[in-house]
């Protein structure tokens, strides 16, 4: 049911010995009573079976509900790499709760990154950018201290934001389509642009130098039915333009 997708990007500034890392992406969980507990935590097994160096999460652990907030906590629990587990938050996690839901995922030692990066050992940058709906995305504050050949990997749940680091070379991880859900070309492309994801649908898009990989995410809302749209895994092993 879940497809895992592996992915080879060379990142510019990935210095040699950083070459292969491994990360993983999940992204719109959806915790609630129309996303099975089993699927995500079938998701989190199989995260864990690639061995990542990296986890990288791109919002929507929940929908509507408080209640659903400790128990999405719990499923994410396991997730565990060498390098961390970097998180930031969805228009969902918004309107439920976002402290509450900030709060769940640094209990289970997630760093949830707010307009803000991290710089890991070995040089790579992860930042994270606030959601647009009901937050308040700031590059400037999201990029500061980041330099131009910075190897950088960017989370934002709407992949529509690609297009605020057009003019830097780096590595963009979004979720929010869902794919479409129910992916029929002429709807899906009608509710792309309602939740504001313009062209960016799923898979891989290049916004100027920069690139993004939307991935179908896990869960549902609206309707407990996908289409064409199966949840994702998505494994990525960045690679070292200096290792080619």
């Amino acid at each position: 049911m879940i497809r895992v997708t592996t992915h080879d990007f060379e990142l510019p500034g990935l210095p040699r010995e950083l070459d292969g890392l491994r990360a993983v992406q999940l992204t719109d969980l959806h915790r609630c009573h129309l996303t099975s507990d089993s699927v995500l935590r079938k998701a989190v097994s199989l995260a864990l079976e690639s061995k990542p160096d990296i986890v990288f999460l791109t919002g929507d652990y929940v929908t509507t509900s408080t209640a659903d907030v400790d128990p999405c906590g719990h499923i994410l629990a396991p997730l565990k790499a060498r390098l961390g587990v970097f998180a930031v938050l969805g228009n969902h996690d918004y309107t439920v709760s976002c402290t509450m839901v900030t709060n769940m995922l640094e209990k289970h030692g997630i760093r949830v990154l707010v307009n803000e990066n991290v710089r890991l050992d070995g040089g790579l940058v992860v930042a994270g950018l606030e959601d647009d709906r009901y937050g308040k995305p700031d590059v400037a504050r999201t990029l500061h201290g980041v330099k131009r050949n910075d190897p950088l990997v960017v989370l934002a749940h709407n992949p529509i934001h690609v297009e605020k680091f057009s003019e830097r070379s780096c590595l963009v991880l979004s979720g929010h389509t869902h794919g479409g859900q129910i992916h029929l070309p002429i709807l899906t492309q009608r509710e792309m642009r309602r939740i504001g994801a313009g062209r960016y649908r799923a898979g891989w898009y290049t916004a100027g130098k920069a690139a993004v990989y939307v991935n179908y995410g896990l869960g549902q809302v609206g309707l407990p039915v996908r289409f064409l749209c199966k949840p994702e895994v998505s494994v990525f092993t960045l690679r070292s333009p200096a290792a080619m």
